[in-house]
């Protein structure tokens, strides 16, 4: 129940940033594909001018364009520009949804929009929260090729040490898996080609001493993108649908894993990410054209 009276106050004022847009536009060039190849050990081909962009690629395109001077303390993210003047002074990103409807291919001019879908007030394990959800449509010449939802929480400093969720098991037998190091140069190359920078991927101090973390946090976005590549790897049909929702965070310093398995009709694939301990960090399902 949601039940803090200045926050209900401050969620109502809220309310006319709902449906605030805010726009991109970019070139999609080959340069952050080749990028993105490498921060995968994939051993591309250069692409060419109208090569199909892979799955959850189009992170790499239509950046922030938010200035410096307007970063708050814990540095900016992707959809910072679109983040309304809340009180709650953390944000973190714990999942999305795609729809993939159509190609983005090299030599596109690409648009992004960027709604802010809804603002609602939950009380969650650290106590009232404020959840914001934005929509972003990516369209390409021949129309909308991808739509994305995808949920932020807005919530209080951290009064000690982060409680963390109870770990949850796997939720089935992998058939696929892969197994990534999880080291501070893999978090800021992925923060580099997607322009995120949020200190706790990379700021150690300003992680363990403000927001009560034991280490660096592998980002969700990027074990999406994990995600859809193995899913790429193993089955060859064209991806529909994808969603997620984070269940616990993933640290730097060890390895964690990335697994899956078809269902059973073969219409999709369950997926989820294990940290270093085994413990359950995220969830989502695959649903192919």
């Amino acid at each position: 129940m949601f039940d803090d009276k200045l926050l209900v106050q401050e969620l109502n004022a809220l309310q006319g940033w709902v449906g605030r847009v805010a726009e991109s536009t970019d070139i999609v060039t080959a340069s952050p594909l080749v990028r993105m190849s490498a921060w995968l050990d994939r051993e591309d081909p250069i692409p060419r001018k109208g090569d199909a962009v892979p799955p959850g690629w189009h992170y790499l395109f239509c950046l922030s364009q938010m200035p410096q001077r307007h970063l708050t303390h814990e540095g900016g993210t992707p959809r910072s520009e679109l983040f309304p003047p809340i009180s709650l002074p953390r944000s973190m990103w714990v999942g999305c949804r795609f729809t993939f409807s159509g190609a983005i291919k090299v030599g596109d001019p690409i648009r992004r929009v960027g709604t802010i879908k809804s603002l609602t007030g939950k009380t969650g394990r650290t106590g009232p929260l404020i959840l914001m959800t934005i929509r972003d449509e990516f369209l390409v010449p021949a129309g909308l090729a991808v739509a994305e939802e995808m949920d932020i929480i807005f919530r209080k400093n951290a009064e000690g040490p982060e409680p963390l969720p109870p770990p949850q098991p796997r939720p089935g037998e992998a058939v696929w898996r892969r197994v990534i190091q999880a080291d501070p140069p893999f978090l800021f190359r992925y923060s580099a080609l997607t322009y995120n920078s949020h200190r706790i991927h990379y700021d150690l101090t300003y992680t363990t001493k403000q927001e009560g973390y034991p280490a660096l946090l592998v980002h969700g976005p990027l074990q999406v993108n994990l995600m859809l590549e193995l899913v790429r790897q193993n089955d060859a049909r064209p991806i529909a649908e994808f969603s997620c929702r984070a269940q616990r965070p993933v640290f730097e310093g060890g390895p964690f894993s990335v697994e899956g398995a078809p269902t059973p009709d073969r219409t999709g694939v369950t997926m989820w990410v294990l940290d270093r301990d085994g413990a359950l960090s995220m969830t989502a399902s695959v649903k192919f054209a």
